[in-house]
């Protein structure tokens, strides 16, 4: 990890191994989340980039950006799903630099993604369930088919607030930085895809 990653909310997440991760309404016609530790304290903030005529239009399926940032309001994260007519992908930049491709697979029952390094290879597997409710696992695998991890989404029911939409819990796997926020884009495109009105 470098000097600047050290000083930014990259290094808590290196250091961590469950986030949680609150997407939040507000006027702002885009996604914005809040990403905290298990003991509630915000450890990064995200927001959609898109245009509303490309919401409206595309909806799921839209090309979007997501900024993520830390506390001290600096990007450390971006996510750029451009627009495709062919297989689902979106690019994980940490720092400036490149850093993984995710990709959905095109599957008939379970959805599945892979998070890939930066020239295409699988690094690790996310299985879904067939069917994707309220609460349910999507669970992480490495290429040697040991489950490392899950992406958990989970509904609150009633307790939830006002301000809350889609909730996950991430159960991060012992891997480099790069590819810990590759997983947190994961989650994302997860909630676009299968969780999005």
């Amino acid at each position: 990890m470098s000097a600047e990653e050290k000083n930014n909310g990259l290094s808590l997440l290196d250091s961590i191994d469950r986030v949680i991760v609150t997407e939040k309404t507000s006027e702002f016609p885009n996604s914005k989340y809040v990403v905290t530790t298990a003991d509630g304290a915000v450890i990064l903030y995200a927001k959609e980039d898109c245009g509303i005529v490309n919401r409206l239009l595309a909806g799921k399926t839209r090309s979007f950006e997501i900024d993520i940032f830390d506390t001290s309001h600096r990007e450390v994260i971006k996510l750029r799903r451009p627009y495709s007519v062919g297989q689902d992908k979106m690019d994980v930049i940490v720092c400036g630099q490149p850093v993984a491709i995710v990709r959905k697979e095109v599957t008939f029952f379970k959805p599945v993604l892979t998070i890939n390094d930066t020239s295409d290879k699988q690094v690790i597997r996310v299985k879904g369930p067939v069917s994707t409710t309220s609460q349910c696992n999507f669970e992480l695998y490495s290429n040697e088919k040991q489950r490392i991890g899950a992406i958990c989404k989970r509904w609150d029911g009633l307790t939830r607030g006002n301000s809350e939409r889609d909730n996950f819990v991430i159960h991060l796997p012992p891997v480099d930085v790069s590819y810990k926020a590759a997983i947190l884009g994961t989650c994302f495109l997860i909630d676009f895809l299968y969780y999005e009105n």
